[in-house]
């Protein structure tokens, strides 16, 4: 069966009427210590509000009322499971979900035959205090993985981003309660839960999980992708520039973010790889090398997990040796050369300036990634003074735009040549990068040049 990925949980069958027309399609009705009477008339309200809207009714515990009242799916914990008729169920056609925590309440539960199986909680929620320390996205997976096409539900602390996570992770739905229910806007941020789980709704062809390009990489499928047009030519490094791998993998997987790279390598050297690489990632942005103006479409992109600027430790040594391991299967499965093993700054040197002067290019291209030459130190006095005009300017601009920077040979050394000169130091002469085109800098310039001869 299938269900709706997004999945939300009322206390009162008054929440539908304002709900349901932000795209809600799946609710689970949750009731508690209410009169017998008092039940069944939410119970009858809520079947006939998602009946009109066409939306799913999932009715918690009260399965002898959903029985009597003509509702045609029920929601178990394991405490009901002790009670519950499951043969009567079926008799009245009800299909069912069970709530599961362990690895035995998993076996209880799938003995049963159940429409689907939720796990949780998967982060802390706010909910209810849990006797269940929290699942996290690897018992996602690791259940997907046993109880195979029966629907996974994962429910506790998510959010929009975080149900994207969940979504990719494995799971066929993702349940909420709180972030919806307790929101200053709930019809706001129903809306907006719709919006994030859309592409599981209606591409799912794009979210399905894929065969590994790199073998040492773990499957974990970003929605944001497109199809690639040209043939890969270059290798695009970045750093995340956000303070946990996790909240970077929640902005690379939300289609309200509308970005993705092919691969994220995490501080402890795990990779995962969020897009094919035989599809379009959305990493680069606007961006120009060499005379290409859409880097997105020729290149593949690592996204390597670092705080970025605001904390530019060095990156542990682990990343880097994975990193290294899977740029150079990169280079060598798509013919990569060298010169195009690429920052995120060299491409969009006015936007960006990661992965930034303190990443380990020289590491890298001793071990056959990219291209580094040590540099003399940097010069006290920079050739050239901002506004200065000469021909020697000018051949300066001249190499720059040849080493695939966009410059315009004018002669003076203007705001774009300070910028790419600043590009070309953070990546090439990390020592002094201030856009001054010092001796040490065009010098390491013209060697590269001469090397990509």
């Amino acid at each position: 069966m299938h269900l709706d990925p997004f999945y939300l949980i009322v206390d009162s069958a008054d929440w539908l009427p304002r709900l349901l027309p932000q795209g809600v399609r799946l609710v689970q009705l949750r009731i508690k210590d209410r009169a017998s009477d008092e039940t069944r008339d939410e119970i009858a309200r809520a079947r006939d509000f998602c009946r009109s809207a066409g939306a799913q009714l999932v009715v918690n515990d009260y399965w002898r009322e959903a029985i009597d009242l003509d509702c045609d799916f029920v929601h178990l914990g394991q405490e009901d499971l002790d009670t519950a008729d499951i043969a009567a169920l079926r008799r009245h056609g009800l299909r069912f979900g069970v709530s599961t925590h362990t690895e035995a309440e998993l076996e209880r539960a799938l003995a049963l035959e159940p429409d689907y199986i939720a796990l949780g909680p998967v982060w802390p929620t706010l909910l209810k205090e849990m006797k269940f320390a929290p699942q996290g996205l690897t018992r996602i997976a690791a259940w997907k993985k046993r109880i195979g096409d029966t629907p996974l539900v994962a429910i506790g602390g998510l959010t929009p981003a975080r149900a994207c996570l969940a979504l990719a992770a494995g799971a066929d739905s993702a349940c909420v309660v709180t972030d919806v229910l307790r929101n200053l806007d709930p019809e706001a941020r129903a809306a907006e839960w719709t919006s994030a789980t859309a592409p599981w709704r209606d591409t799912p062809e794009l979210c399905r999980p894929f065969v590994a390009d790199h073998a040492g990489a773990q499957v974990f499928p970003s929605p944001n992708h497109g199809v690639r047009t040209r043939a890969v030519t270059s290798l695009i490094l970045h750093y995340t520039g956000m303070p946990t791998a996790e909240s970077a993998l929640e902005l690379l997987c939300s289609p309200i973010a509308q970005v993705s790279a092919h691969y994220l390598v995490e501080e402890d050297g795990k990779i995962m790889q969020l897009v094919p690489e035989a599809r379009r990632a959305w990493h680069a942005g606007a961006s120009f090398w060499a005379g290409e103006t859409d880097l997105n479409t020729s290149s593949i992109g690592i996204e390597i997990a670092h705080p970025g600027h605001r904390d530019p430790r060095p990156f542990p040594p682990a990343q880097i040796a994975a990193v290294i391991d899977l740029s150079r299967d990169i280079c060598a499965r798509n013919a990569i050369p060298p010169a195009r093993v690429l920052a995120h700054s060299d491409i969009a040197p006015r936007r960006k300036i990661d992965p930034g002067e303190f990443f380990p290019w020289e590491m890298l291209a001793q071990n056959g990634v990219g291209q580094f030459f040590a540099a003399a130190p940097p010069d006290a006095t920079p050739r050239w003074a901002p506004g200065d005009a000469s021909a020697e300017v000018a051949t300066l601009q001249q190499q720059l735009a040849s080493f695939g920077f966009r410059i315009e040979q004018t002669g003076v050394y203007d705001d774009d040549t300070a910028v790419s000169v600043t590009a070309f130091q953070r990546h090439h002469r990390p020592a002094r990068v201030d856009g001054r085109a010092d001796a040490s800098t065009c010098d390491v310039l013209t060697r590269l040049l001469e090397a990509q001869a």
